[in-house]
């Protein structure tokens, strides 16, 4: 084996990223979890007041689903 070989199961060139830990996982998913009950309630609260239900609702759960997405692509990131 020479120098710049790569070794099997260290990710590569010598990246050095670590696994995300268990407390990781569930740090992301709890956010998610609540990005999407935080814009689907907004939007629930907007279409009460308004009387315009369920457009603000679908729009907040529109924007809670993408803003878990968007966090979860970036907490992950770390990791590839």
């Amino acid at each position: 084996m020479t120098r710049g070989d790569a070794v099997p199961g260290d990710g590569g060139a010598g990246g050095g990223k670590r696994a995300p830990t268990l407390g990781d996982l569930f740090w992301v998913g709890t956010a998610c979890a609540i990005s999407i009950i935080a814009g689907g309630g907004i939007g629930y609260a907007i279409d009460d007041a308004l009387g315009t239900l369920p457009w603000f609702t679908v729009a907040g759960l529109a924007f809670g689903v993408l803003s878990a997405v968007l966090l979860a692509v970036n907490q992950f990131r770390k990791y590839v």
